[in-house]
């Protein structure tokens, strides 16, 4: 064969390369139908295929960005926001999702130029609501960088069927009458809570944290059930691009009736961990001292270790789901069986919870929970002499938070308890409603 025919023959396949190329066209609206169905990582997938062939055209650019934020490739999805930018700079989706793409490579400055140029654009509200979420969430992402504070005031009125968890007279078969102040009573309730923390770092990647709190309530007949809380905590955190260790001391006062019932003084140690843009592990590790002037028998020490995991899902109402898990062991300082029977328990428990979102304004919240107590020793109570206790705790709240300005939340709550015991003497039921005016500063 000669030179000119091998040429010709090498030419011709040459030319094949890009029609079999061609053959596997790119679908733009193959792109679309799995952009608009929140399938982002499959979006992503497919766009990637194309980049060569199709960036620089702004509508692929923004759907390949966007699929490539929500697949964890923040870096990739900002770069393709920038070049649909260069031709559409008043295109306030576009800024807002370069925006949050910074955000998520805690790029704060910059992510903080870019949400407040969106707002310049004088977007709908959604978006003004939605930027000014990230505005405020970047406030406390600098408390990396500098000292922030924050707080809250709450007001709220309510109704409480069991104030004082008490067991009711017709559960009652071995003892037959109690005190009044045992047997549970309903009454209604205000309620005046309140908490400031400041930040502060001093190194690189170290901050320290304080915080107060303080709970006020008071019953509208059962004045003897008024309760008082107060909690310091003072703790050092160290913080890595995915991970945030944090230790904390704490000291709280519980009143009861204007007279100090019980306080409690500890040690919390935690590591919250991102797994990924969208799920967190946090682990606690928790030791406390319980001190009850008046009831020396119940003076013990608790130690409990806790993991949670959440996952935030795109899409519609935006669910945030979470599922933890603990245990402990509460040790009396007495060595009475009096005591350990009643003080004395292991402890284990679970706790499932989600989050809806409706509008930025408006959400929903609800979590069941139980957990689990077996006493150390038998009981010492004559009717109950020889049992050894165990309790059933369940829990179930829900709350409606509606944000009806910038700075003011009213929340409507609700909850159920009930203690399910071998111990008749610590059966109840308990359902409280709330409705409460927040004020965040």
């Amino acid at each position: 064969m000669s030179h000119k025919s091998m040429l010709a023959i090498a030419l011709l396949l040459l030319l094949q390369i890009p029609l079999a190329f061609a053959a596997e066209t790119f679908d733009t609206d193959h792109l679309k139908t799995l952009f608009n169905n929140y399938q982002r990582q499959q979006a992503y997938d497919y766009a990637r295929q194309y980049l060569a062939q199709m960036e620089g055209d702004p509508y692929f650019d923004y759907m390949y960005g966007v699929s490539a934020i929500d697949a964890g490739h923040a870096s990739q999805g900002v770069f393709a926001l920038e070049r649909v930018l260069l031709a559409y700079p008043d295109d306030h989706v576009a800024r807002l999702e370069l925006a949050r793409g910074y955000f998520i490579l805690e790029e704060y400055p910059r992510a903080r130029q870019e949400f407040e140029k969106v707002l310049a654009l004088n977007p709908p509200r959604s978006v003004q609501e939605t930027t000014q979420n990230f505005l405020d969430q970047i406030r406390l992402k600098e408390a990396r960088y500098r000292t922030t504070s924050s707080g809250y005031v709450a007001l709220g009125y309510g109704s409480d069927t069991n104030v004082n968890s008490g067991v009711g007279q017709d559960k009652l078969t071995v003892i037959t009458s109690l005190d009044a102040n045992s047997l549970g009573q309903d009454d209604s309730f205000s309620n005046l809570s309140g908490a400031w923390q400041i930040t502060v770092p001093f190194a690189p990647g170290w901050m320290f944290n304080t915080g107060l709190n303080a709970d006020i309530r008071k019953n509208s007949q059962l004045s003897q059930f008024d309760t008082l809380t107060g909690t310091l905590q003072l703790g050092v955190s160290r913080l890595f691009k995915d991970s945030q260790y944090k230790g904390t001391l704490l000291y709280q006062d519980f009143n009861l009736d204007g007279d100090k019932y019980r306080s409690l003084a500890g040690l919390n140690l935690d590591w919250i961990y991102s797994i990924t843009q969208k799920s967190r592990l946090t682990t606690n590790l928790q030791y406390v001292l319980l001190d009850y002037p008046d009831q020396d028998s119940r003076n013990s020490s608790l130690a409990s270790l806790s993991l949670s995991y959440s996952y935030s899902f795109s899409g519609s109402l935006s669910p945030y789901v979470f599922l933890s898990a603990n245990i402990g062991q509460e040790t009396s300082d007495d060595d009475s069986q009096g005591a350990k029977s009643n003080t004395d328990r292991s402890i284990t428990g679970l706790r499932t919870g989600i989050n809806l979102t409706f509008t930025p304004r408006l959400a929903f919240q609800t979590s069941v929970g139980l957990q689990k107590s077996e006493y150390g020793a038998e009981q010492t109570f004559p009717a109950f002499f020889g049992i050894t206790r165990s309790d059933d705790f369940v829990t179930a709240d829900m709350a409606l938070l509606w944000l009806f300005s910038k700075d003011w939340r009213l929340d409507t709550r609700a909850s159920y308890i009930k203690n399910d015991s071998n111990v008749e003497l610590y059966n109840y039921d308990r359902t409280q409603v709330s409705l409460s005016v927040n004020y965040a500063f």
